[in-house]
């Protein structure tokens, strides 16, 4: 069943269910286009594979990021610090939230765009350890959930920060996913709250340890909402059409194929269950046969560098496209 709007147990996306068979029914087949677009080609060539595993590096070297542990506070620092290194030093900011007695940050990142519509690009950067979900001292790395799509969107962000675009982009690193959904729950309110001109949420959580869909290393999930576990419905049909345009970029610019899966267990379900239009990108790695996940073997090494490298163009590729990145970068 669907959670309340601010009722949100600690996710586990082995949870998931299958995606309805009702969209698989529907869905359109994506060809490769025959002309591609250059620009867009030549921004993800410069996409670094070795800044995203030195920034997965650098957030695995913390201790842990458990949202109540005394490192939390400092990882937010750090990404705020990386995010004015890319330039944003006016656009980067704290969204500040108290839950449980606990004082948190989001950290946020705006790319204005020349209208008010916002491309809203989202990931969590806390941890948690499957055996003892208050175990706040013991070593938890989270390489892969969720370093990984904290490093792909930083990288993303980097490559952005001097194109001009038609609608805003904005990045929202979340606090308190694993104790349910806190930091994206408040943030999602927020931008209700100041009726901000919300045109989509795109969430990325764990996007680099292959091998678990197909039965190959090179396809990746993309998260729709088709009415299996969103409360809302009437954002279903645009966002399966915004994945289907996800999946569109994955053809066109990267060798991964795509399963499909519905939105569950992550940061864009406060956003979905408000209205807003969701997607995701996620590596379906939260199978009962993966020993790693929400464990202290949540390491880098167990990640594929080459296929988060592609995840991150495909996302890179998507946000070109829908938020309309003007002609005279070129």
């Amino acid at each position: 069943m669907p959670c309340k709007q601010e009722d949100y147990p600690p996710p586990d996306k082995r949870k998931t269910p299958k995606i309805s068979s009702d969209f698989i029914a529907r869905r359109q087949p994506v060809r490769r286009s025959r002309v591609l677009n250059e620009f867009i080609s030549s921004q993800l060539a410069l996409v670094s594979k070795e800044n995203i595993a030195k920034w997965i590096s650098d957030l695995t070297s913390f201790h842990n990021r458990h949202t109540k542990s005394q490192n939390i506070d400092k990882v937010a620092h750090w990404l705020g610090n990386q995010l004015k290194q890319f330039g944003y030093n006016d656009g980067a900011s704290y969204h500040e939230y108290t839950k449980a007695g606990y004082e948190l940050k989001n950290v946020i990142c705006h790319k204005q765009g020349t209208s008010s519509k916002i491309l809203l690009f989202c990931a969590h950067y806390d941890t948690i350890l499957m055996r003892d979900f208050e175990d706040i001292v013991s070593r938890a790395p989270g390489a892969d959930d969720n370093a990984s799509g904290v490093s792909a969107l930083l990288e993303i962000s980097r490559l952005i920060s001097q194109l001009d675009f038609e609608y805003s982009i904005r990045f929202a690193f979340f606090s308190g996913e694993e104790q349910g959904l806190w930091g994206s729950k408040h943030y999602a309110e927020y931008i209700k709250d100041i009726k901000e001109d919300l045109h989509a949420v795109v969430n990325l959580d764990m996007c680099a340890e292959s091998g678990f869909l197909a039965n190959n290393n090179n396809t990746t999930n993309i998260d729709v909402d088709d009415g299996t576990t969103g409360s809302v419905s009437t954002n279903n049909e645009a966002s399966q059409i915004l994945g289907q345009k996800m999946e569109q970029m994955a053809q066109d610019y990267t060798n991964m194929a795509v399963e499909y899966d519905p939105i569950a267990y992550s940061d864009y379900m406060p956003f979905e269950a408000r209205g807003y239009i969701c997607i995701g990108a996620y590596d379906g790695s939260a199978i009962e046969r993966n020993k790693h996940y929400h464990s202290d073997d949540d390491i880098p090494s167990n990640l594929n560098m080459e296929f988060l490298t592609s995840v991150t163009k495909m996302v890179l590729a998507f946000a070109l496209s829908e938020a309309r990145v003007h002609s005279s970068n070129s």
